[in-house]
């Protein structure tokens, strides 16, 4: 399974990246809908999560200068889209790909989300190495399920910042996963 996520990444970081492996700034134009949802894989991904910031929270992200950029991700509209793999049937939505927060010369990664359904959170790698609970999966919403920090994904977000902004239950955004 490991082997597979690693090579779903690099193949959709390829397809983002026209031929070489990147990050796209978040500032970036949108992709294309083939691209953003990895159709040109054919039926390796079965579909897509996209995540929209909060304007509230990303407007605290900029005053503090910290910037969100995706990693292995595309675009569908002014959402960050990440592609799913993985079975969705067995009651988790595993992703490739992730988002770096960064300040300065700072960096934060958060990749590899796995939704799980049963439990209603969001976990996902930090900087590469363990798993963590990030998001608390809350309501539904016209822009989709609210994703609220969990007390470790706050404390982390504080401590590597070096800021007290974050704390737990605040939205971040909206998840809205779209399977195929």
């Amino acid at each position: 399974m490991r082997n597979r996520m690693i090579a779903a990444a690099i193949a959709f970081g390829i397809t983002l990246g026209g031929g070489a492996v990147m990050a796209a700034p978040a500032t970036a134009a949108p992709m294309s809908a083939t691209a953003s949802t990895g159709k040109a894989w054919g039926n390796f991904f079965k579909g897509r999560t996209d995540l929209t910031l909060d304007p509230a929270a990303a407007a605290a992200l900029t005053s503090l200068g910290v910037k969100v950029k995706p990693v292995f991700a595309g675009r569908t509209g002014s959402a960050i889209s990440f592609a799913i793999v993985g079975d969705p049937a067995d009651g988790t939505i595993e992703h490739v790909g992730g988002l770096v927060l960064q300040a300065g010369h700072t960096r934060l990664y958060l990749t590899n989300y796995t939704i799980d359904l049963n439990r209603g959170v969001l976990s996902g790698l930090v900087n590469f190495r363990q798993r963590a609970d990030l998001f608390t999966i809350g309501a539904a919403t016209p822009q989709g399920v609210t994703l609220a920090l969990t007390a470790g994904a706050a404390s982390v977000l504080n401590s590597t910042f070096g800021v007290t902004a974050f704390t737990p239950g605040l939205v971040i955004g909206y998840g809205n996963p779209v399977l195929r």
